[in-house]
């Protein structure tokens, strides 16, 4: 009867697997961990690899958060002092960053995702859809692509590229898709967009789309935060 309860090795097996997938990307019991500033720096696991990001940028395990147009770190100022968006509603000002590594992604084994069909596979989908494709240069890096059905609907989503801008990995600009404006009051549009940061980890970022005006700086920003998270051996 007690071995009969005991769990099958096959249960075992799937136990360990799942466990050691889960620990590649958050710290584990028994982790040996790279030498830090815990006052200054946060670690953060993907892949199995460490990094050191700044610590007042860090969100949670893998996430990183400045507040726009300020720019200004996750938790403030070092000196203290206020910044323009510190008494905001923190999802009107933040520019939220998350960091997915490869074992999370929807297909792990996949080679060269970044070198996929991009911004204008997705616009050849909608015009299959029959719908009516509008670009518009609003300056000279930045374009809004919008879409309309056959009776001058909008489709409810705009997209903003960075025209003077190249993605981290692949080719093609960067861009985000962006929720229609809504006057509701506690209505909160959102703008997503995503890069392979590292071959092995992938960025996305979400924003309040009252800010897709923004959006070569606001990528430009980005970039600069990824990059302060350095890759380290333990």
């Amino acid at each position: 009867m007690v071995a009969a309860c005991k769990p099958s090795e096959q249960r075992v097996a799937q136990d360990v697997e799942r466990k050691r997938i889960e620990c590649l990307d958050k710290p584990c019991e028994g982790d040996t961990t790279p030498t830090f500033n815990p006052t200054r720096e946060q670690l953060i696991k993907l892949n199995g690899q460490w990094f050191v990001a700044p610590k007042a940028y860090v969100k949670g395990f893998a996430g990183l958060a400045f507040y726009w147009p300020s720019k200004t770190p996750l938790i403030g100022r070092d000196d203290g002092t206020d910044y323009p968006e510190k008494s905001r509603d923190y999802y009107d000002v933040a520019i939220e960053i998350f960091l997915t590594g490869r074992q999370r992604w929807p297909d792990p084994r996949a080679e060269k995702p970044w070198e996929g069909k991009g911004w204008d596979g997705r616009f050849e989908e909608l015009r299959k859809q029959g719908l009516r494709i509008e670009r518009e240069m609003l300056r000279p890096e930045l374009e809004r692509v919008r879409f309309f059905d056959a009776q001058g609907k909008q489709y409810r989503h705009e997209y903003f590229l960075a025209t003077t801008q190249r993605k981290t990995l692949g080719d093609g600009v960067p861009g985000v898709a962006c929720d229609l404006p809504d006057p509701r009051p506690k209505a909160l549009p959102r703008c997503t967009g995503g890069v392979f940061w590292q071959e092995d980890v992938y960025a996305d970022f979400r924003f309040h789309a009252k800010h897709a005006v923004d959006w070569p700086a606001i990528n430009q920003e980005i970039v600069r935060v990824l990059n302060l998270a350095k890759k380290v051996q333990p």
